[in-house]
């Protein structure tokens, strides 16, 4: 149990923060919008990324799923930086 919930804590909130920054790139607002829109929907994102572990018996299933979502998102994040995506 401390395993799946340390994992969860961890990796939602690497990965709601990941996502957060995508998105936020793209929106066409002000930058204090911007902010508050992503301070919301990161916690929104995290919250729900540790239900969705505690969804499963097992901590296999749901790591693997959200360690891909990772790895998407940084190479997303990586790509915004480098400027290949706009």
């Amino acid at each position: 149990m401390w395993r799946k919930t340390l994992l969860s804590f961890f990796i939602g909130l690497v990965l709601s923060v990941s996502i957060t920054l995508n998105i936020n790139h793209f929106l066409p607002i002000d930058v204090d919008i911007k902010l508050l829109a992503g301070y919301i929907l990161g916690f929104l994102l995290w919250a729900g990324l540790i239900t969705y572990f505690f969804c499963f018996e097992t901590i296999r299933k749901p790591l693997l799923r959200c360690l891909s979502a990772l790895f998407i998102s940084l190479v997303l994040n990586v790509l915004i930086k480098m400027g290949v995506v706009a």
